[in-house]
């Protein structure tokens, strides 16, 4: 039988966060040093199958499935059955090294690695935006109401500004490269639990967390520029400035904050929380090689458990 291999990067937020599921644009881009890879066997015996050695699970349909897996087993049965394939077993692998939980669309990037690696085992092909809309249906088991633009970004591989129900528009940089450290706390911070507190703020003060929104989408815009025109130094001030509404907003934690300040502290041009926040990860703008080499030895020291990098270039 037929053997699929599917990827996908990780992806961070550089503006937009939470603002973001209320219609306000956001930036997000890939992670491509993350990667979630799905590897599918094709069965006889119809069933699915799903391994992720990563977590420790096992799942096998037709017996009780692990909560992180049943999303997963069920994007299965739903691309199979797209196919007309009901009858084909599917024994699936997953392994990644974005770390879960963390606002880097861990579960994005593996609902995309594994339409693809299901669609190569099958020798069918998708284009990306039914990439997206089938990846979607796990999405939202794991999140709740997601925005959708993790599973843009990890299906597209490439940054975007992304307005919720919009078609996402892809990001040229200028002449400039945009360099980011980032930075894991070691600290789960369920997306899902996460917005949910936030929606529950904004029904008690509306006023207050609409204006922060809004402040952030216009921040977003004025950040789509600023990559466009390639000026690292004032994409800085405006991701210092989103981290400091977001802490109003409410979703930072003191080990972000104190991550951030590292980073500052050893010279990055700006710095903020990435994703739900209360936790998570933060990103950090760097000049070049040697600043980056310079901020993440001050974020391991101030207690990051984990660094990626990634760029933004042409």
């Amino acid at each position: 039988m037929s053997k699929g291999v599917g990827e996908a990067p990780g992806k961070i937020l550089l503006i937009g966060e939470h603002s973001v599921v209320y219609g306000h644009p956001a930036i997000a881009m890939p992670v491509e040093g993350a990667r979630a890879r799905v590897e599918v066997d094709l069965a006889r015996d119809g069933r699915i199958e799903i391994e992720a050695p990563d977590i420790a699970q096992r799942a096998v349909e037709g017996q009780p499935t692990p909560a992180r897996l049943a999303p997963l087993q069920r994007l299965a049965g739903s691309v199979r059955e797209l196919f007309g394939e009901p009858g084909v077993g599917l024994r699936v692998c997953v392994r990644s090294s974005i770390p879960v939980g963390r606002g880097m669309g861990s579960g994005a990037a593996v609902a995309v690695a594994l339409v693809r690696a299901i669609c190569a085992a099958l020798d069918r092909k998708l284009a990306d935006d039914q990439v997206e809309e089938l990846a979607m249906e796990a999405e939202r088991e794991f999140h709740g109401t997601p925005s959708g633009v993790d599973v843009a970004v990890t299906a597209r591989r490439q940054a975007v500004y992304f307005v919720r129900g919009r078609t996402p528009q892809p990001i040229a940089a200028g002449e400039s490269v945009f360099r980011f450290v980032i930075a894991d706390t070691g600290i789960e911070a369920p997306t899902m639990a996460v917005v949910e507190e936030v929606r529950l703020a904004r029904e008690r003060d509306q006023a207050r967390l609409d204006a922060l929104f809004w402040e952030l989408g216009l921040m977003a815009s004025v950040a789509r520029e600023i990559i466009r025109c390639g000026a690292p130094a004032e994409m800085g001030v405006c991701m210092s400035h989103a981290h400091a509404i977001l802490k109003e907003v409410g979703v930072s934690s003191p080990e972000l904050d104190a991550l951030v300040h590292a980073a500052l502290s050893a010279g990055a041009l700006g710095a903020k929380l990435s994703g739900a926040g209360r936790g998570g990860v933060m990103i950090a703008l760097v000049e070049d090689t040697a600043a980056e080499a310079r901020v993440a030895a001050a974020l391991r020291d101030a207690g990051a458990v984990g660094l990626f990098s990634a760029a933004l270039s042409r």
